[in-house]
């Protein structure tokens, strides 16, 4: 049987991210954590925080597409520091990107909600602490709301200074 990623299949993946108190949800579209490529579709409402990370394994390339909203996404570097910050959504010129191994980055919804397309190198890891900035607030930290008023409109040579 066929998955269709129509507005049926959005809107129910939206629902979920909004009963959830991370303000995301996950639809693996893969059958097996072990397999070669790893395709899920994730739901974000706004205000929903994707600590900065990297996937470190040489290997590990991450593609993302916009399918409904718009989202944006901040690469860094290893100290922090913005190198690009973008803004990606359906039919506009820039609505996907593929990640290089190793790129810190954080993706987070521009719109009121949205929903991306990743697809990555398997199989899964779970991710571990060295692969989470230690330059960002922790999930659930106090710094966390002060993080995400600043990440869209960080410029490129900025870094993000806790208090």
């Amino acid at each position: 049987m066929s998955l269709k990623l129509d507005d049926v299949f959005f809107e129910k993946l939206l629902l979920t991210a909004k009963e959830n108190p991370r303000k995301r949800s996950h639809f693996n579209l893969h059958s097996d954590l072990n397999e070669a490529v790893q395709r899920l579709c994730v739901g974000l409402i706004k205000g929903t925080y994707v600590r900065p990370h990297h996937h470190p394994d040489k290997n590990k390339w991450e593609l993302m597409l916009v399918l409904r909203g718009r989202v944006g996404l901040t690469i860094f570097d290893h100290n922090g520091v913005v190198l690009e910050s973008l803004s990606l959504a359906q039919g506009d010129a820039l609505n996907g990107i593929e990640l290089t191994p190793g790129t810190w980055h954080s993706v987070y919804a521009l719109s009121d909600e949205a929903v991306i397309l990743e697809i990555k190198q398997g199989p899964y890891a779970p991710f571990c602490a060295s692969d989470y900035a230690d330059w960002s607030p922790a999930e659930g930290d106090d710094e966390v709301g002060r993080f995400l008023h600043w990440l869209p409109l960080a410029k490129p040579g900025e870094q993000f200074v806790e208090q």
